[in-house]
């Protein structure tokens, strides 16, 4: 035996390398476990749940969130999904399915529920172009359909417009676009493409109230004069009647500021920061137009706000146009008190046919109001019943908060189940790691134990199929035993029966009693040795052909026809002459035998004189039903359970060999039938047996079985 061979290094410097290995592995998991807690503060893991409008789960819908891929929640209508600290708040939810939409979405500790409606509306995309095809980006547009819809162009020039599901895009006529004439729309029901052209500016006059009264004064000689002149010699006094900064730039650019006296300039400051305020004013509320805010996008709580601060800042621009108008009619009338009859009699006729139009207009504005304000107040009331029965509202929250809360409970110990396995796992890394050098060891034993398990595994099937032939074989061995020595046995028993006829002939008085004895506990014994060639049957029946079932029940009749005759039993048959099936004739005749003998035995054995027995069939469900009912003693629950069992005797006083109904439970498994017993305790017993019109015979069983 050779020498090993002598190494310089010493015992710690070959342990070096294991234990490098070791404390890299321990920094690899280190730096895995801050990767990971890392990632966790800029990921969240969020539990998406989908209801119906009746807060109902909506199973196997396909939701994207803030435009992210689609996520299917599953057969529970619940997914998990991670999002960053940029996707909360959620900004928009689309579904896959495009015939439904989200109506709102909540998100609350980890948890966001959306509740998914069907749409009532269709989406139309219009991409607006000038003459040169070229996109016209952030352009106001209006479209008036069945509804009147105002929104700007994106980037790329396109807007999406909500129809009703009947609506279609038709002419160029129903869009507006600000600044531009629309030519043409060419396109589909929903898509298309309309051209636009820039409208050139065109300059208006003024139309404020101190140049409009200019304006409607008449032009006679006398009073004749200019704006400009009008302009100069404008009275301070009047300086109310100056509504906006172009007049008011209009009439003191001319005049000279320094040469008015303080109370001037003060009443000019005055109005100019009244005049600018307003103007702030009229263009905070363009920036602040409440209702052009609300869209497909918006959430519903801030549509809501934003429909009532409309409401409240209109409602109090009617209370400032109210009286402003209260004002300006009550200067007017001033105006006419003095001046009406210095107007000559067109221009009282022009002033009194625009009163007149005046009128007309404020009562179809007053019809339009009331009208509006009918409508707004049905959709209200519309929307408070469909949406805010708050009490089946707070009940269906409170079990949504319940199912959540438990669902959260529930997502906790799975997460500190998660926790542990992986802190488990972690130590079995460095179990391994630990162990490493033993499971080298263990290596071959385990590469013989497999090979031995393989071949063992490889013969398991060859042993199964050997025990199961060899069983097989015992079985019809058995079977073969039973119907010889049966079979053989009869021989000497009706020997001995025919004898014993003859001796009772010969013999007189107690000898022929005792033979007839011997007679009838030979019958009982060829009766037994009958059944148990039966039970040998049935595992191998013979004679599969067609049967018709009133024959073999008029054989069974004529079987008992001595003791139905000789007891007075009354015996009923109702089945059809058209039931003709495929089976085995000698099981079904063995069934019916078995039954009918049985409820005779127990019919006579309550009432020797009104015994009655009666046999129904019919065919139901592709399936042959035959019934034997009798009046007799009925059956006791307590025997109920090994009524089939072989040797069972049911009564005391019974003169059978508990073989018979044995003989009928195996005999319809055999015909893959079944059998039910339906009793009432000195009233009735019914067997009822269900069989298939057409049964496979036993020979091609045994071949499918093979193959």
């Amino acid at each position: 035996m050779k020498r090993p061979l002598k190494h310089k290094t010493n015992h710690h410097n070959a342990n070096r390398p294991a234990k490098n290995f070791r404390r890299c592995a321990t920094l690899l998991a280190v730096l895995l476990l801050s990767v990971t807690a890392s990632t966790a503060q800029l990921r969240q893991l969020v539990q998406v749940k989908t209801f119906d409008e009746k807060l109902q789960p909506l199973k196997n819908v396909e939701v994207s969130i803030n435009n992210k891929e689609f996520i299917s929640t599953g057969n529970k209508g619940v997914v998990f999904t991670e999002l960053t600290e940029s996707d909360l708040p959620v900004k928009t939810i689309k579904i896959k399915n495009e015939q439904f939409e989200a109506s709102a979405w909540n998100y609350s500790k980890s948890i966001l529920e959306i509740v998914i409606r069907k749409k009532n509306y269709q989406v139309a995309i219009v991409t607006f172009k000038d003459q040169n095809n070229v996109p016209l980006g952030n352009l106001p547009v209006t479209f008036k359909g069945k509804k009147t819809t105002q929104v700007s162009t994106n980037a790329e020039g396109k807007i999406e417009i909500p129809l009703a599901l009947d609506e279609k895009l038709n002419s160029a006529d129903q869009f507006t676009a600000k600044g531009y004439d629309v030519i043409s729309f060419q396109g589909g029901d929903k898509e298309g493409v309309v051209t636009a052209t820039l409208v050139k500016p065109v300059v208006t006059p003024t139309t404020d109230p101190v140049v409009a009264s200019t304006a409607t004064k008449p032009t006679t000689p006398q009073n004749a004069v200019t704006s400009k002149d009008y302009f100069k010699d404008f009275d301070i006094s009047k300086l109310d009647s100056i509504q906006s900064l172009t007049v008011f730039y209009a009439i003191f650019k001319n005049l000279s500021i320094k040469t008015m006296d303080a109370e001037t300039k003060a009443r000019l400051d005055a109005k100019f920061k009244q005049l600018v305020a307003q103007l702030q004013d009229s263009v905070r509320m363009d920036r602040d137009a409440f209702v052009g805010r609300i869209s497909d996008s918006s959430f519903v709580s801030e549509d809501i706000k934003n429909l009532l601060k409309q409401a409240t800042i209109e409602n109090q621009s009617l209370k400032t146009q109210r009286t402003d108008f209260d004002e300006r009619i009550r200067i007017i009338d001033r105006k006419l008190s003095k001046g009406i009859m210095n107007l000559d009699e067109n221009t009282r006729a022009m002033l009194f046919s625009d009163l007149m139009a005046l009128e007309q207009l404020l009562n179809e504005n007053e019809s339009r109001f009331y009208k509006n304000l009918s409508d707004y107040r049905q959709i209200i009331n519309g929307l408070k019943e469909k949406y805010f029965d708050f009490r089946k509202l707070e009940t269906k929250l409170s079990e949504s908060e319940a199912r959540r809360l438990e669902e959260q409970r529930t997502f906790r110990r799975q997460l500190i189940g998660i926790s542990v396995v992986v802190v488990a796992f972690a130590i079995l890394i460095v179990l391994l790691i630990t162990f490493s050098t033993r499971l080298r060891k263990q290596k071959k034993e385990l590469i013989v134990a497999n090979a031995e398990v393989k071949r063992i595994n490889e013969n398991l099937e060859l042993i199964v199929q050997d025990r199961t032939r060899s069983l097989a074989e015992s079985n019809r061995e058995l079977d073969t035993f039973l119907y010889r020595a049966s079979h053989d046995l009869r021989s000497p028993v009706c020997s001995i029966i025919g004898l014993c006829n003859i001796a009772i002939h010969l013999s007189n008085g107690e000898p022929k009693e005792l033979v007839e004895r011997v007679v009838n506990t030979t019958e009982g014994m060829d009766k037994l040795l009958k059944k148990l060639s039966i039970i040998s049957e049935i595992n191998q029946p013979t004679g599969y052909s067609s049967i018709t079932l009133t024959d073999i029940v008029e054989d069974v009749q004529y079987k008992f026809r001595n003791l139905i005759a000789e007891k007075h039993v009354q015996f009923l048959v109702d089945c059809p002459a058209d039931i003709v099936f495929q089976s085995y004739p000698n099981l079904i005749e063995v069934v019916i035998t078995n039954l009918v003998e049985n409820a005779l035995i127990f019919s006579l054995m309550r009432d020797g004189q009104q015994a009655r027995v009666e046999f129904k069939a019919a065919v139901k469900d592709d399936q042959l039903e035959f019934m034997v009912r009798d009046n007799g003693i009925g059956l006791d629950d307590m025997i109920r359970p090994r009524l089939f069992d072989m040797f069972f005797k049911g009564h005391p006083d019974s003169k059978g060999n508990g073989l018979g109904l044995y003989i009928v439970q195996k005999s319809v498994q055999a015909l893959e039938g079944s059998i039910v017993v339906k009793s009432e305790r000195d009233v009735f017993t019914e067997f009822v047996v269900r069989l298939p019109l057409k049964t496979v015979p036993v020979s091609e069983k045994w071949k499918a079985e093979v193959a």
